[in-house]
């Protein structure tokens, strides 16, 4: 092990102070999932009002819903669904990899090192034909300490030093310049997913892709390198022809997106109907193989409708007490929250199951249905 040179250790506190010192002056203007009380009890007060299930203020930030005589607690977005060592397995990064691999899931990842392991961080960009995505391995979410397009010694000296400021495991995957999805999972069966589309064009079987864009209004993208990374990616240039009808994701991210530091990802397209079985299924194997009962899984695929292996994506992460604010995109979604009424109906059916078997704390006694998704 090489331990970190000091010229390192000394940038690492310099960018520790500066985020106390951004966070003290609230110069942070993101919105965190924590942050959103009053929108969660709307969604969770509407989702009641739609079971006839009384809702009820604990504190400022915890609610109780009851209905026939049983009752759920939530805080904010957080629910009874999963036992805390479920929540914390789901949380570690490496585990939830080596489960995706277990289950035949292609995964982005490269190797987990310890903050000290300089040399072997730095033998893994020597290495490297794709740039490289750097993150904590434990500990953070919303895009917190994870930088992406890692291609050169000072971007990885600053992503890994970024990263060890919440967990001094540090995780290098691949980049994969896709589109990230999410699929989100109760009990065992995907309800609801999302993504975050990039820049996309339908081949006409005669113009290359520089053309295409010019006829679609995009601005000049031949200088940007995210487009280029995701047309490398695909073995695509910009004077690529598209067959007629194809449509290629030509840029992973949306336009006016670029931050390649702790960019969250801000889903805006709802993609339910358009995930096919295969990709339900295989997401499904790894969600009754971690026993978890509410979860989002983060995704980066161009197609939905088939597998991973059949697109080109990749298993990335898991998210417990998912945050069901990014599954509101149509209007129908906003105005009947069927996927807050979904986890609530569950979360009272789980409560009766427990009082019929006379198990006290929810998500415990995996024999019973609600906890039975092992397939």
């Amino acid at each position: 092990m090489s331990e970190l040179p000091f010229r390192i250790r000394t940038k690492r506190n310099l960018i520790r102070a500066g985020r106390l010192v951004s966070r003290v002056m609230g110069r942070d203007d993101t919105v965190y999932v924590d942050q959103r009380v009053l929108e969660y009890r709307g969604y969770w007060s509407s989702a009641a009002a739609r079971l006839s299930a009384t809702f009820e203020d604990l504190a400022d930030d915890v609610w109780e819903v009851t209905l026939g005589g049983y009752r759920t607690r939530i805080v904010n977005y957080m629910t009874e669904a999963d036992d805390p060592v479920t929540l914390h397995l789901a949380g570690d990064k490496p585990y939830c990899i080596q489960l995706a691999k277990n289950v035949r899931l292609p995964v982005a990842a490269i190797g987990v090192y310890d903050i000290d392991e300089w040399d072997e961080i730095l033998a893994v960009l020597n290495g490297a034909e794709d740039p490289l995505v750097v993150k904590p391995a434990y500990g953070s979410s919303s895009g917190l300490g994870i930088t992406t397009q890692v291609q050169n010694r000072r971007e990885l000296e600053r992503a890994t030093l970024l990263a060890s400021l919440y967990d001094p495991r540090i995780l290098i995957e691949r980049f994969v310049p896709g589109e990230s999805c999410r699929l989100l999972f109760l009990n065992g069966e995907m309800i609801h997913g999302v993504r975050r589309r990039g820049l996309r064009v339908t081949g006409d079987d005669s113009s290359p892709i520089k053309q295409l864009l010019r006829r679609d209004g995009a601005p000049d993208l031949t200088r940007d390198a995210t487009t280029r990374i995701t047309l490398a990616a695909q073995g695509l240039t910009f004077d690529t022809v598209i067959p007629e009808g194809q449509s290629v994701v030509i840029r992973n991210l949306p336009l006016g997106e670029s931050k390649r530091r702790e960019l969250r990802t801000v889903y805006n397209e709802t993609i339910t109907d358009d995930v096919g079985p295969a990709l339900r299924d295989e997401v499904g194997r790894l969600v009754r193989e971690l026993r978890c009962q509410f979860v989002g899984v983060d995704l980066i695929t161009n197609d939905p409708a088939v597998s991973l292996a059949q697109s080109g994506g990749v298993f990335l992460e898991v998210n417990t007490t998912p945050g069901i604010h990014h599954h509101y995109h149509t209007r129908q979604e906003r105005e009947q929250h069927p996927v807050a009424t979904k986890v609530l109906e569950y979360l009272l059916q789980a409560e009766t199951q427990d009082a019929e078997n006379e198990v006290g704390v929810a998500g415990y006694d995996y024999n019973r249905p609600r906890g039975d998704i092992r397939g």
